[in-house]
């Protein structure tokens, strides 16, 4: 049985590492005019993010080559929430850096319906406008989802109602617009804020997805939509992510090499059938409509489906409150069988990964358990590429296995060399030959692509990492598999944990320093490095010069000042409309 499943093991490995040779030779584009035309909307769902964290992810996303006109950046704040260390909420963080001012008095509420243990319903505000930094600008719309009124005392966490309810804002819609369906007052706001920006929401094709703590390369969009473009038969793809903090901890380090393959060897071989079996929340690109104007994301069936709130078994909770991300690539992959999911290497990004192993726990906790049972349902799905026994449900089914088994293989292998080494157990050759092959091809793939540096991670990776990916963390998160909690990495405090509210359900227990630790961690790494100061030059990001920014009086007042983006490339419905829609005011109806 041993060597029956090494033989298996070594060869889909193989086979992984020779459909991955695909992705091996740089391919160096020059794009035109006609590559870069596509409008792009960058979805950020936001929860208790500070302001460091924000801006290192807007100042990306500005900073990127795709042309200024034809991106819009739209920000959903998951309730009125201040997380660890922080003196201000996520909203209030977003309206300095941005440039717009929020007025919990004065401005309007829009209702919708939307996904959560207590309420169906949550109310929303609605601001927009344009950030300017030199010659370059930045479209954007920010939804602040604030919660029923008597929310305000009975709820720590106001309007907060999880990730998927705030990727179905945007899903539900477009598939309103796209079928011609009544708008939500929240979808009303929406439209009146793509109208004042310029914007034709049915002429929107592509929705990128990226996390809040997420830095994308200048290059990354470019990448994506001409990836998008060529075919038309891609209906979602994703970039490489890589760790921005790796030399922080050892548990940052072991992370490194992880996260190198599981993009390079994984993402690449199954991109290879079209069929990635799991699109990042942090750094994917989805296909809005096809070129016939048939809905895809936002299309019935997917909507139907990933909005359900019935979800009462484990099964279904570890889907939906832990795997909303893979959960979603499923669903594409059962309605679009005549589509394909794929990897873009030339695309990256830069994330945050856990630097405590206690939040790297709570992380993985909810990544192994959302993955075992993401994978039962991929089993379900009969429209994935092959035949019989060669077919990716054959593959689905040896990583759900082998997930399932780690540990117990981990111990067996631990044992095997304690007996060789100790107990002098002759070891075949064939059984060298099949170990040899499984690490091998590991190396071979960053050595290929000239990443000498990886050889130093994947060391770290081999003595260190092991015992951590292999034993620990699965034993961990199946022992927790009733825990739908975020855990540490989704702790709050300030005004929003310490207020009179009444008692209510936390995600978080653990205690905060760690969090706050690894938020001082975060200030100090962008402190050390040139690159990533954010806005720290003479040129800086000031608020009050953002250029055109909602209902606020200091936008307003911002568009007359010397180097604001000049609103009179408006038409004149944009300019008589102004600002008022920007933050739902009353005047905006009358």
């Amino acid at each position: 049985m041993m060597y029956v499943m090494l033989v298996f093991v070594a060869t889909l490995m193989v086979i992984q590492f020779i459909a991955s040779l695909i992705y091996v030779c740089p391919r160096n584009r020059t794009y035109t005019e006609e590559d870069v035309r596509s409008p792009v909307m960058v979805m950020v769902p936001c929860y208790n993010e500070g302001d460091n964290e924000l801006r290192k992810t807007i100042k990306s996303v500005l900073n990127t080559t795709y042309p200024d006109e034809n991106k819009v950046l739209f920000m959903v704040a998951d309730g009125l929430v201040t997380g660890n260390g922080e003196d201000m909420s996520t909203p209030e963080h977003l309206a300095n850096i941005l440039g717009f001012d929020i007025d919990e008095f004065e401005d309007d509420t829009f209702e919708y319906d939307c996904i959560g243990v207590t309420h169906t319903k949550n109310r929303a505000r609605v601001y927009h406008g344009i950030l300017q930094k030199g010659h370059k600008f930045l479209k954007y719309i920010v939804i602040v989802k604030c919660g029923l009124p008597a929310e305000a005392t009975t709820s720590a966490k106001p309007g907060n109602r999880g990730k998927r309810d705030s990727q179905l804002v945007i899903m539900g819609y477009y598939n309103r617009i796209h079928y011609g369906r009544e708008l939500t007052e929240l979808d009303s706001a929406i439209q009146r804020a793509m109208v004042d920006l310029n914007l034709q929401a049915d002429m929107v094709r592509f929705l990128m997805a990226i996390d809040a703590d997420t830095r994308v390369d200048t290059m990354s969009i470019t990448h994506m939509v001409y990836g998008m473009d060529k075919k038309e038969k891609v209906l979602a793809l994703c970039g490489e992510t890589k760790v921005d903090n790796k030399a922080s901890s050892w548990v940052t380090m072991i992370q490194v090499f992880e996260y190198y393959n599981s993009h390079h060897l994984k993402k690449a071989f199954e991109a290879a059938f079209g069929c990635v079996t799991c699109l990042p929340g942090c750094f994917t690109m989805y296909r809005i409509i096809a070129d016939d104007g048939t809905p895809l994301l936002p299309g019935d069936n997917v909507l139907y489906e990933y909005s359900r709130n019935d979800v009462e078994t484990l099964h279904e909770k570890n889907l939906y409150h832990l795997g909303e991300d893979r959960m979603l690539t499923t669903l594409l992959l059962k309605h679009y069988p005549d589509r394909s999911l794929t990897f873009i290497p030339e695309a990256t990004c830069w994330t945050i990964v856990p630097h405590t192993f206690r939040i790297l726990l709570s992380q993985r906790r909810r990544w192994i358990n959302s993955t075992v049972h993401n994978m039962f349902e991929l089993l379900r799905v009969n429209t994935m590429c092959g035949v019989c026994c060669v077919s990716m449900k054959v593959v689905v089914a040896i990583d759900l296995i082998a997930t399932m088994i780690l540990p117990a293989s981990y111990c067996y292998a631990m044992y095997l060399l304690f007996l060789v080494f100790f107990e002098d157990l002759p070891v075949s050759t064939v059984l060298l030959i099949l170990y040899g092959i499984i690490m091998g091809v590991q190396i071979v793939v960053f050595i290929l692509r000239s990443r000498w540096d990886y050889i130093w991670w994947f060391f770290i990776y081999f003595t260190i990492g092991l015992p951590v990916f292999y034993l620990i963390l699965p034993v961990y998160s199946f022992w927790n598999m009733d825990d739908f909690s975020w855990g540490k990495t989704r702790s709050v405090g300030g005004s929003a944990a310490n207020n009179n509210a009444a008692p209510v359900m936390e995600d978080d227990e653990d205690d905060d320093d760690d969090e706050k630790e690894r938020l001082n961690d975060y200030r100090n790494k962008m402190d050390e490095h040139d690159d990533l100061k954010m806005y720290e030059d003479d040129g800086s990001y000031d608020s009050r010069r953002s250029g055109y920014s909602g209902d606020s009086r200091r936008s307003r007042d911002s568009r007359r000042s010397n180097g604001s983006y000049d609103s009179r490339t408006y038409d004149s419905r944009t300019r008589e409309s102004g600002s008022r829609a920007s933050r739902g005011s009353r005047r905006s109806f009358n």
